[in-house]
């Protein structure tokens, strides 16, 4: 775990750990929901929101499609086997406190993911919810990435990619190295993606979009139609 960080001459010197210092020529902040906590260590604000987001799968079905079929704030596809596997739909803004891994199953998202798949499909509105999954994703205000290099400490990356992060990988791991390696990225202009297009955020901008937090809610049942099954395929 990150405690802080060394700094002398207007650079990172070394990353502070629970289990020891490490020095370091050159240091890149892309930690997730953690970014912005991470950060602020060495001065930089970068404004973020977590949010939980599922996938879930139903049982099998004969082919319906082949590809896939977005629609009703969802996206996925069905599988050769025949399972939905679908998510998407209103993030669940959760908070993250510190360095916690926050908890990741939801079934009140899973309900709403549930119930609006069987309106995208009513033919498949008797399928069953047999296996989901849950990771967290982080959003700036605009809900563009961040990929900058930092003034001060001059040897810090920031990069956070809004939720955004699978399309664009290739170009943005390219990018984050010639931060690294040259100060500036060589094959486009990263300029849309500072972190100065955000130094006006207010405090409250997390109220203002109402990305807050909602307050955990006891477990509920699934929609009908759309129960787990435990071990289920």
């Amino acid at each position: 775990t990150v405690t802080g960080f060394r700094v002398a001459g207007g650079r990172v010197t070394a990353v502070e750990t629970s289990r020891g210092a490490h020095g370091a020529d050159g240091v890149v902040i892309a930690a997730g929901p953690q970014t912005g906590l991470l950060a602020a260590m060495v001065g930089a604000s970068v404004p973020l929101a977590p949010a939980r987001v599922e996938m879930i799968v139903t049982e099998p079905l004969p082919l319906m499609f082949r590809g896939g079929v977005d629609g009703n704030g969802l996206y996925g596809r069905q599988v050769l086997r025949g399972n939905l596997v679908y998510g998407g739909g209103p993030h669940e803004w959760i908070d993250v406190a510190g360095m916690a891994a926050p908890e990741q199953p939801s079934t009140p998202l899973l309900r709403n993911l549930a119930r609006r798949l069987a309106e995208l499909f009513p033919g498949a509105a008797h399928l069953r919810v047999i296996r989901s999954w849950a990771g967290i994703v982080e959003n700036t205000p605009d809900g563009m990435p961040v990929l900058d290099r930092l003034s001060d400490p001059a040897n810090v990356v920031v990069a956070t990619m809004s939720s955004v992060g699978f399309g664009l990988s290739p170009a943005a791991g390219k990018a984050i190295s010639e931060l690294v390696l040259h100060g500036r990225c060589l094959f486009a202009d990263l300029t849309p993606l500072g972190l100065a297009r955000l130094a006006g955020t207010p405090p409250d901008w997390r109220e203002r979009l109402g990305w807050v937090a909602a307050p955990e809610r006891p477990p509920a049942r699934l929609l009908a139609g759309a129960g787990r099954r435990p071990g289920g395929r």
